[in-house]
C-alpha cells in the first residue's frame, strides 16, 4: 500500500488487468491475489501482497467499480452537534494546550468549541450538510465549522464545509466501530455524541511472531493508531459498510449501490447484535455478573436530541427547504432515541463491563490482551494447529460470532464467488470431528482449471505455474486439534524456513 512505502508505485502490480508481468495469471490475464496468510484486521481480510495493490488515483480503468458512485451514506447523529459540552474542553487550561495554541493559532482551537452548531444545528444546515460517505475507493466526509469570529454574528456564509477525501490506497485496512475510551464520547464512555468509527491505519495486526503488533485491541482505538471518524448514528453497520467497501476494492470485485444494499441487509439479519440481541450476542468478560452502569438515556433525550422548531414565525420566511430541513432532522431524532433507548442504553452501556467491550479478562479482545498466548503453546488465543509454510492464518481458540462473518463472507454469500483472479484459503471446522481443513474459495472458472491440473503430478512435469495451483487450490489433510507445536520454536522456524508465495512472483 502506498502509505508503507515511499515509493509505492515501484511495488504495484495491479496497475492495469492486462499487466502480465506476473509468473501465473488467471485466463482473463490478471495477476493472481491471494488472501488468508496474513491476520484480518477489523473484518477485512488483507491481501498477502498489499503492496501490489492498484492506486485509487492512477490514470486508466484498472478499478472495477466506477469511483464515482456512491455505496453508502452513513446516518449523523443529532447528537454531534452537542460535543462542544465535553469535560476534555477542560484540558485547554494546560500548559500544554497552550503551546498547541501558539503554534497552530487560536481559530484551531475554536474548532472545539462548537457552540455555534449546538444552538442552529439546523438553522444553520449543519444537519444536512454534514456527511459520512462510502465510495468504491474512498471515504468521503464533510465536517462544517463556524469560521469566527464572523459566524457567531449570524452570517451564515462564514460556516465553512471542510471536506475530506480518505482514499483506500492511503492507510486503510479494516473499520470498527469504537467502544470506549474516545475524546468523542461523554466523560470517554457515553457515545451520547454519536458513534466513533475506526479506520486502521496499518497492517500490521496479528501476533508478533507473524509480524503483527495488537493493532486491533484497546490501546490502539484509544491512541494515535486509528483514524476515528466521530457522530455517526449506527457505527456498527457504517463501519462494516465501509469494511465490505474496502474488501471490495482488494479484491477488484465490482459492486454497485444495490449489491451493497443486499449485503447490509443480510448483516443485519445474520450478524448485528442490534436485530438479534440473544443469537447474535457478544459475549462480555463479567457475565453472568454485572456492576450496573448509568446509560446516559436521559441525557440524550433532553439534550442531545432536544426538540427544535423553526424559528421563523411567518409564512413567507418558511419556505419548503426549511421546513425539509426540520422535518428531516424530526424524523432522524425519532429513530436515533428509539435505537439508544432499545439497544445502545440497555445492551451496550447498561454496565460496566458492555461499556468497556472488553470480551474476557486475558487473551483477544481482553483486558489484559495478547495475541499469541500467554504461553508458548497455543491455546490462549489460537487454535492448537500445525503452522506450515504458505497456510492460512490460524482459527482463534475461543470463537466469537464476528470470526466467521467478516466482509469476505458476506461478499461471498450474498454476490457470489470473488474474480477469477482472486484466491481465499481458510481453516475451516468440521463440527462433527472437530478438525479443520484447509479451504480454497475461488471463482467456478477457477475451479475447472484446478480440476485440470493434478496436486500429484510428476517433480519433472511440474513448472513454476502449477506448483503456485497446487499449493493454493490442492488443501491440506485435516488437522487434529491434539498438536500443540503451533507457537513453539520448531513451528516457527518451519515458517521462517519456507518458501513464500511472494518470493515465487515478480
Amino acid at each position: 500500500m502506498g502509505c508503507c512505502y515511499s515509493s509505492p508505485h515501484s511495488l504495484r502490480k495491479y496497475r492495469d488487468p492486462a499487466d502480465l508481468d506476473e509468473e501465473y495469471v488467471d485466463e482473463d490475464g490478471n495477476p493472481i491475489r491471494t488472501f488468508g496468510t496474513l491476520f484480518r484486521n477489523s473484518s477485512v481480510v488483507i491481501p498477502d501482497d498489499i503492496p501490489g495493490l492498484p492506486s485509487t488515483h492512477y490514470l486508466g480503468p484498472h478499478l472495477a467499480t466506477d469511483t464515482d458512485t456512491l455505496l453508502y451514506d452513513a446516518e449523523i447523529d443529532n447528537g454531534r452537534a452537542w460535543r462542544c459540552v465535553r469535560f476534555a474542553n477542560l484540558l485547554w487550561v494546560c500548559p500544554c494546550a497552550w503551546v498547541y495554541v501558539i503554534s497552530s493559532g487560536i481559530g484551531k482551537m475554536l474548532k472545539y468549541f462548537t457552540c455555534d452548531e449546538a444552538c442552529l444545528f439546523t438553522r444553520k444546515e449543519y444537519s444536512t450538510r454534514t456527511f459520512f460517505r462510502v465510495y468504491p475507493n474512498r471515504i468521503e466526509l464533510n465536517n462544517p465549522y463556524a469560521r469566527y469570529p464572523w459566524g457567531l454574528f449570524g452570517c451564515g456564509s462564514w460556516n465553512a464545509d471542510a471536506v475530506v477525501s480518505h482514499p483506500f490506497d492511503r492507510g486503510a485496512f479494516g473499520f470498527r466501530k469504537v467502544r470506549y475510551g474516545v475524546i468523542n464520547y461523554l466523560c470517554l464512555i457515553w457515545p451520547v455524541y454519536g458513534d466513533a468509527v475506526a479506520r486502521q491505519r496499518c497492517p500490521c495486526n496479528g501476533p508478533l511472531w507473524r509480524g503483527g503488533w495488537w493493532c486491533e485491541e484497546w490501546p490502539c482505538d484509544m491512541l494515535f493508531c486509528t483514524y476515528r471518524y466521530y457522530g455517526i448514528a449506527d457505527g456498527d453497520e457504517t463501519a462494516f459498510a465501509s469494511s465490505l467497501a474496502l474488501q471490495a476494492y482488494f479484491e477488484g470485485r465490482k459492486i454497485s449501490r444495490e449489491d451493497m444494499d443486499k449485503c447490509l441487509e443480510y448483516w443485519r439479519e445474520n450478524i448485528s447484535e442490534m436485530a438479534n440481541p440473544v443469537d447474535h450476542k457478544r459475549p462480555v468478560m463479567c457475565e453472568p455478573f454485572s456492576c450496573p452502569f448509568p446509560q446516559g438515556a436521559r441525557l440524550y433525550k433532553c439534550i442531545c436530541q432536544m426538540k427544535r422548531t423553526i424559528p421563523y414565525k411567518s409564512d413567507d420566511l418558511r419556505t419548503e427547504e426549511l421546513q425539509e430541513i426540520y422535518d428531516q432532522y424530526d424524523e432522524n431524532r425519532t429513530k436515533q432515541l428509539k435505537r439508544y433507548v432499545e439497544f445502545k442504553g440497555p445492551v451496550q452501556n447498561s454496565t460496566f463491563c458492555k461499556c468497556l467491550g472488553c470480551r474476557r479478562c486475558m487473551g483477544r479482545k481482553g483486558v489484559i490482551f495478547c495475541t499469541e498466548g500467554c504461553c508458548d503453546t497455543a491455546g490462549c488465543c489460537y487454535s492448537d494447529l500445525e503452522a506450515q509454510p504458505g497456510d492460512p492464518f490460524v482459527p482463534f481458540a475461543h470463537a466469537d460470532i464476528d470470526d466467521d462473518n467478516d466482509a469476505s463472507k458476506v461478499l461471498q454469500s450474498v454476490l457470489g464467488n470473488p474474480p477469477s483472479n482472486v484466491v481465499y484459503k481458510r481453516w475451516e471446522k468440521d463440527e462433527e470431528t472437530g478438525k479443520f481443513t484447509a479451504v480454497v474459495t475461488r471463482s467456478e472458472k477457477e475451479k475447472a482449471k484446478a480440476d485440470v491440473v493434478s496436486p500429484l503430478a510428476e517433480e519433472n512435469e511440474t513448472t513454476t505455474s502449477t506448483s503456485l495451483v497446487q499449493r493454493f487450490y490442492s488443501g491440506r489433510a485435516p488437522q487434529s486439534s491434539d498438536k500443540p507445536d503451533q507457537l513453539t520454536g520448531e513451528a516457527l522456524s518451519k515458517m521462517q524456513g519456507g518458501d513464500s508465495l511472494s518470493s515465487k512472483m515478480k
